[in-house]
């Protein structure tokens, strides 16, 4: 095997472990890092450029956030409801309570299912009707920002109406409110609710960067899975430069990373259901190419989207029948306090978990 990085960029003489399934995800029993592929240069520039944002925006941002994942350096003390995330806009989400005339915004505390309202202002236009305006960490000291998101909304004549915060954050408000122009009501008031369920709509942002990583990952799971392949292979180059380079690349990222809209795993299909928080990874070999499919934080009440990766030709002339692996990434503990643990296991009809099929588009 080549000693050198499979990367271009400018590389350190040490060869980095690398975890293929980043260990913010969790730390899985059974799982043996990759070795001796990218240095350690690469290994925390690409960490630095792609990472950040897929463990903390998009799906994967907001399933972390829900179930209180935290990496090697704890949560981020960046509330995702309120933050960008490495270029990603925040978190939103979205529901109504009775009495109240429009969606308000909410947030959950980390490993918690229990929401409440984001700090917000709901508006009233005269056309478009009443709504909650969410007032992020970006508009605290900055009332054009404010500005900015009513007007991408049509709501820049809107009047506000009703202030959602915490008797600390109505001063700063107000004062908010004043730069717009508009004297504040004297009826600011904070919202009471009594515990219920509400029915919520989460809408997550990313950019690149995301699905960049989700093909990081995948190819780095190739690589240990096929220890056949070096990751020097010319055929690899696409996927290499799509990986590394910023976001001003011009690549299609549907030419790599696509998102399905159905699910992989057959038995999904079939309403069964993970009873733990799982990520899945699998690949198949056959026909002259390389496919790997990824899925993380499918769980018991929710499957977000599974990604097909297209990682490239197939170097080797040898294989004439397709060769599938797939595994489980079982998260068996988990919460705001500690890192996720868990086991790696085989995805095999042995273990009757799923029926490898990837020939037909599902596991």
């Amino acid at each position: 095997m080549d000693s050198i990085c499979i990367y271009p960029g400018p590389h350190s003489e040490k060869l980095s472990v690398e975890h293929y399934m980043p260990e913010a995800l969790g730390r899985f029993t059974g799982m043996d890092p990759l070795r001796d592929r990218i240095c350690s240069e690469c290994n925390r520039s690409l960490g630095s450029r792609i990472e950040t944002q897929f463990l903390r925006a998009g799906p994967t941002g907001f399933f972390r956030w829900m179930i209180g994942v935290q990496g090697k350096n704890g949560l981020s003390p960046a509330r995702p409801f309120y933050n960008r995330a490495a270029g990603a806009e925040p978190l939103y989400m979205m529901g109504r309570v009775e009495g109240l005339p429009c969606d308000l915004y909410w947030e959950a505390d980390p490993g918690s299912e229990d929401v409440y309202p984001l700090r917000q202002i709901i508006f009233d236009h005269p056309i478009a009707g009443s709504h909650a305006i969410p007032i992020l960490a970006k508009m605290q000291d900055n009332p054009n920002a404010l500005l900015d998101f009513l007007r991408e909304k049509g709501l820049e004549h809107a009047i506000p109406v009703r202030l959602i915060a915490s008797s600390e954050e109505i001063p700063w408000l107000e004062s908010l409110v004043r730069a717009l122009g508009y004297e504040p009501p004297g009826n600011w008031t904070e919202l009471e609710l009594s515990p219920q369920r509400i029915q919520l709509i989460v809408t997550t942002h990313a950019t690149s960067a995301y699905f960049r990583a989700v093909a990081k990952i995948a190819f780095h799971y190739v690589l240990k899975m096929e220890p056949d392949l070096t990751g020097h292979e010319q055929e690899f180059d696409a996927i290499k430069r799509y990986i590394w380079e910023d976001e001003s690349s011009e690549q299609n990222p549907s030419r790599f990373v696509k998102q399905l809209s159905h699910q992989f795993i057959s038995n999904f299909n079939r309403g069964l259901r993970f009873i733990n928080w799982t990520h899945v990874l699998a690949v198949e070999r056959g026909g002259g190419h390389i496919t790997a499919h990824a899925q993380f934080f499918a769980g018991p009440r929710s499957l977000p989207p599974p990604y097909q990766i297209s990682i490239g030709p197939d170097p080797s002339s040898i294989i004439k029948r397709p060769r599938r692996s797939a595994h489980l990434y079982v998260i068996l503990s988990a919460g705001p306090d500690q890192v996720p643990t868990g086991i790696m296991d085989d995805a095999n009809p042995v273990n009757h978990i799923l029926v490898p099929r990837l020939r037909s588009g599902a596991i």
